[in-house]
């Protein structure tokens, strides 16, 4: 699963138990708020823009193409919070890794109404 930082954040690959879609948080909340129930996102403040990371099935994202977001697949690491870590400092869970993966037609029919 990757090594686990001091803070108890980890370096984990994607393509392997999940891809990410990773989105602009002005997007994102916009879009979580229209997904009736999300799977696992994690919040990375650090960029200047705050990104949110959705987890989808893997294999889901070959054709992903919606404006604003990037498809984080096989040849992609990402930085996951502590399963437990809820709140800032540093990367942590809007959605806990609990509640499993987010569909991703659902996701993209959200993103589609926010991102146009």
């Amino acid at each position: 699963m990757g090594m686990t930082s001091a803070a108890g954040t980890r370096l984990a690959p994607a393509g392997v138990d999940w891809e990410v879609v990773k989105v602009r948080r002005f997007y994102a909340l916009q879009a979580l708020e229209r997904i009736a129930r999300p799977g696992a996102v994690a919040v990375d403040p650090a960029p200047a823009e705050p990104v949110l990371y959705f987890f989808v099935e893997v294999g889901t994202l070959n054709d992903w193409d919606v404006p604003q977001t990037t498809a984080l697949g096989s040849n992609a690491h990402v930085v996951l919070p502590p399963d437990v870590k809820e709140a800032p400092p540093g990367p942590y869970w809007l959605v806990a890794p609990s509640h499993g993966l987010t569909r991703a037609d659902t996701l993209r029919q959200a993103l589609e109404l926010v991102t146009v």
